[in-house]
């Protein structure tokens, strides 16, 4: 299939009327190509048919979630895709969505029967009226030769050409604005991380701290209980032993015993002064 286009409006419609074109002695069949319409996609409520500012939602909808939001700019993405007209999962922005298809489709079907109707009319019309030239009278000379251009077409064509850059312009806008928009749900999530490791580690801070608190209080417990109780026990056992070590005359009866003893009570002043052990 070859498309052909034309710059005549008259050569189109005869070409199509007679549905064939000769080319190098060769006759091929010719069909009218009318390209898929444009559809409207809202970019507020992701619906068809009309732009934001005719939108008459008060709420943003995500294009990736398909949740409501009154400031897309605090709102939380899930990440989960779900479209907000057929409810499969993909971006509601997405041209491939079944419902855009069925739309495009249907709106397609529209402007070719509105096209083929206009064109039977005109055939018709065409039919029911007899030029007879003799009834008119002669046109007047061409003042001159060349073919005079319309300004209104030349403005059309150019109106035409700015908005398809505009439209090029906001393609590439919106894109920037995805990118953007993914970037600050990314950081967000990020941040959203960061804050729970650290409230995390603030919790484990504090059990921490309890614990070492806990075992303070054992160990003070204990040293209340070794130097207060126990030494002081001990110490009355050793001189009640040493008292029994000595004969009448207050010799010593185990010298031995004797030495181990002072050796016993140098140890334990140590303890209670908090000098190291010694051999």
């Amino acid at each position: 299939m070859v498309k052909v286009e034309l710059t005549s409006s008259s050569v189109r419609d005869e070409l199509l009327n007679q549905k064939r074109i000769i080319v190098n002695y060769i006759t091929y069949d010719i069909i009218e190509y009318l390209a898929s319409a444009n559809v409207l996609m809202c970019s507020k409520c992701m619906a068809l048919g009309h732009f934001k500012k005719q939108c008459t939602q008060t709420k943003e909808t995500c294009r990736t979630c398909g949740d409501q939001a009154d400031d897309m700019k605090s709102h939380k993405c899930s990440k989960v895709e779900k479209c907000v007209r057929c409810g499969q999962n993909h971006n509601s922005s997405l041209l491939k969505c079944p419902v855009v298809k069925s739309f495009r489709s249907e709106l397609t079907r529209k402007i070719l029967q509105v096209n083929n109707q206009s064109s039977r009319d005109s055939r018709l019309l065409n039919k029911n009226i007899i030029f007879n030239s003799t009834k008119f009278p002669p046109p007047p000379p061409p003042k001159s030769s060349a073919l005079s251009i319309n300004p209104m077409t030349v403005k059309l064509n150019e109106l035409i050409n700015k908005l398809s850059e505009v439209k090029d312009r906001l393609v590439n806008l919106e894109a920037k604005h995805d990118k953007f928009e993914q970037f600050i749900c990314d950081k967000n999530h990020y941040d959203e991380t960061i804050i729970k490791n650290m409230n995390d580690m603030s919790n484990k801070y504090m059990i921490l701290k309890k614990d070492v608190v806990q075992q303070n209080f054992f160990i003070e417990r204990h040293e209340n209980l070794f130097c207060k109780l126990l030494i002081p026990m001990t110490e009355d056992i050793f001189t009640f032993i040493s008292t029994q070590n000595q004969d009448k005359k207050g010799n010593s009866v185990d010298a031995d015993l004797k030495c181990r003893i002072n050796c016993y009570f140098v140890q334990m002043k140590k303890v209670t002064e908090d000098k190291p052990f010694s051999s």
